[in-house]
C-alpha cells in the first residue's frame, strides 16, 4: 500500500506502507503516484481535508468532479493504462468508525458554501486528492480516499484514523482482489 497524507497529519502506519507527505506542488504529487504505479503498486490510501455539515471522517465510495480539468487530459500514458479508462469500481470503501459517501471536488473547499454541498448532493467537498485517485485508477489500482471533514464553523481536531482505515482497506483488498495473496 502507498499512502499520500497531508503534511500536518500525525499518523502511525505499519512499516509495509510507504508514506508520502502531500506536496504543495500538484505535479509532484501526480508524478509520485505515476512512479509508484510503475513500480507495481496496486493499492493507494489518499488522505485529505474537506468540508461537510459536521466534523467527522468520510471514506469515499465515489467522487464528482465538475470543476477544473482532469490529470488524464492531454497525451495518454500508455504505460499506465488505456486512453479513456473506466474509473468505476476504483474505490475501496471499508466499513468502520467513519462515514461512507461521495466526495465532490471544488476549486477550494475553504471557500465552499453549504449550498454547493447540497447542490452536488455529496457528503463532503474537497480540493485535492481526486486527481491522484484518477491517476491511480487509470493505472489499474484501487484507491481508499480518506477525508477529514471540518464543519462550516468548526475545525475537526480528532486524530485521523489512518492506521485503522489502512488495515480495513488492506483486508478488503486482499479479500476481493487477491487469491492466496497473489494479485488476480
Amino acid at each position: 500500500m502507498f499512502a499520500i497524507i497531508p503534511e500536518s497529519w500525525k499518523c502511525n502506519l505499519p512499516d509495509d506502507v510507504e508514506v508520502f507527505r502531500r506536496s504543495a506542488d500538484t505535479h509532484e504529487n501526480h508524478d509520485k503516484v505515476r512512479s509508484v504505479l510503475m513500480d507495481g503498486e496496486h493499492l493507494f490510501l489518499i488522505a485529505m481535508e474537506g468540508v461537510s455539515f459536521a466534523n467527522r471522517y468520510v471514506v469515499a465510495t465515489d467522487h464528482i468532479s465538475l470543476f477544473g480539468s482532469s490529470p488524464l487530459v492531454g497525451p495518454n500514458r500508455d504505460d499506465l493504462g488505456t486512453r479513456f479508462p473506466s474509473l468505476m469500481g476504483m474505490y475501496i470503501a471499508p466499513e468502520g468508525d467513519w462515514d461512507l459517501g461521495v466526495a465532490g471536488r471544488v476549486p477550494d473547499w475553504k471557500l465552499a458554501t453549504p449550498a454547493e454541498l447540497e447542490l452536488l448532493g455529496t457528503e463532503v467537498l474537497v480540493s485535492e486528492g481526486i486527481d491522484e485517485a484518477e491517476i491511480a485508477g487509470h493505472g489499474g489500482a484501487k484507491v481508499v480516499l480518506l477525508i477529514r471533514c471540518h464543519g462550516w464553523e468548526s475545525m475537526n481536531a480528532q486524530p485521523p484514523p489512518v492506521r485503522e482505515v489502512a488495515a480495513a482497506a488492506a483486508y478488503l483488498y486482499n479479500l476481493k482482489f487477491t487469491q492466496g495473496g497473489e494479485e488476480q
